[in-house]
């Protein structure tokens, strides 16, 4: 069945249909609305008028005579079916009172959706002109709503299409900056390697006739070529974060951070200063971005400390529903809050300079808990240390769900 006016076009979106099956009504009733102005159609029937009204139509003209139930259902189906823009006026030329039992019955056969005007016998002219000017410009004001709906709609559709092909335009670049990211960092790290080689063999080699001025300047280019190697070494972490495979799994968290403490050298000679309240529970997560994310967190944790400071700190969960909280607390220098939100960006550092690092290692953490589904943050104040915490996916309930 066909959508009332969806395919109406010019003249056929504001013509009149007719429906007055005795006499000489229907031809009478043409006549006067065609003096006035207006474009109408005869239907010897309602069902007639259903077939027409599905083609478009600005306003239906009905004889209480065409109320015959055995066709009123095309009728009304139709009308049931109209847009939500659209309610088609219909005009009820009724006889022996505005709410006679044929009128009444007429509400119930043409439907809900009937916009209905009764108007009765015997009939003016100027009124069943007015009643009909009327009606179509209620019409008229519908067809608007139609036209602008279906300009949002057509806006709508043209800004999803811009912002899908600005997506993945912008998903091209990122994945482009970050290959080439990925390709400068390794290709810098042998010239680099070299250069701190041969700074520290003419060092050694050359050490009874260097100036003290000439070892000190070998001393800063052998410095500051591991501070590069150790910069491009995390741009490429930050790059296997950002791109590489990741397949989630239930871990243990516990586990995964007893490793961190046991494998990287700055950890392991300090892990009597780290204290792990247990349980940690277990996350939905994927063990090399964890271990990433623990270990950079512990070492800066041990390292930002004031001035003869020894280190002191704690990591414990608090389990919430479908998500646990991993905090790793520390007693150091803290963080200034207009800091707290950018220190995880890229090359952004919130410690003072005598604090070895190269701004990218919170970088890290955050791609790495973001990719994991989670969200990581920091509560510090100045001189009173720094909570940071990681929420993940619960595995128990993520596995049972």
């Amino acid at each position: 069945m066909s959508t009332p006016g969806s395919h109406s076009t010019g003249k056929a979106k504001n013509r009149v249909l007719v429906v007055a099956p005795l006499g000489a009504d229907a031809f009478n009733i043409c006549e006067v609305l065609r003096t006035a102005g207006f474009e109408t159609e005869m239907c010897r029937d309602l069902a007639c008028a259903a077939h027409e009204l599905a083609a478009g139509c600005g306003a239906m003209l009905l004889t209480e005579e065409a109320m015959i139930p055995l066709h009123h259902g095309s009728l009304a189906a139709q009308l049931e079916q109209q847009p939500p823009w659209s309610d088609v006026p219909v005009v009820l030329i009724t006889a022996g009172g505005m709410f006679s039992a044929i009128s009444e019955r007429a509400v119930e056969l043409i439907g809900p959706r009937a916009n209905l005007t009764l108007i009765e016998r015997p009939l003016r002219t100027s009124t069943l002109v007015a009643a009909i000017k009327a009606a179509l410009r209620a019409r008229s004001r519908q067809y608007e709503i139609r036209d602008l709906l279906a300009d949002r709609e057509r806006l709508l559709a043209s800004l999803e299409q811009r912002v899908a092909e600005r997506t993945a335009r912008l998903q091209q670049m990122v994945e482009e900056l970050e290959a080439f990211s990925y390709s400068v960092s390794h290709d810098l790290r042998a010239p680099l390697r070299v250069l701190d080689g041969y700074a520290q063999a003419l060092a050694e080699d050359y050490e009874a006739s260097l100036e003290p001025g000439a070892k000190e300047l070998l001393n800063r280019i052998s410095r500051t070529a591991q501070r590069m190697d150790r910069l491009t070494q995390d741009v490429l972490a930050y790059t296997r974060v950002a791109r590489g495979e990741l397949t989630l799994e239930p871990v243990d968290l516990e586990s995964v951070i007893r490793s961190v403490m046991e494998q990287y050298p700055a950890l392991v000679a300090s892990h009597h200063l780290i204290r792990l309240r247990v349980p940690l529970g277990k996350v939905l997560g994927h063990v090399p971005s964890l271990i990433q994310c623990f270990s950079n967190l512990l070492e800066n944790a041990l390292k930002f400390v004031g001035e003869g400071q020894v280190p002191d700190v704690e990591i414990y969960a608090d389990i919430h529903d479908d998500r646990i909280r991993v905090t790793v607390r520390d007693h150091g220098i803290g963080i200034p809050p207009k800091q707290q939100a950018r220190i995880f960006g890229m090359f952004e550092r919130a410690a003072p300079d005598r604090v070895p690092g190269t701004g990218i290692g919170l970088a890290i953490v955050k791609k790495a808990v973001e990719r994991m589904g989670g969200a990581v943050g920091v509560d510090s104040e100045p001189g009173k240390g720094c909570r940071f915490w990681v929420d993940l996916p619960r595995a128990e309930i993520i596995a049972t769900s």
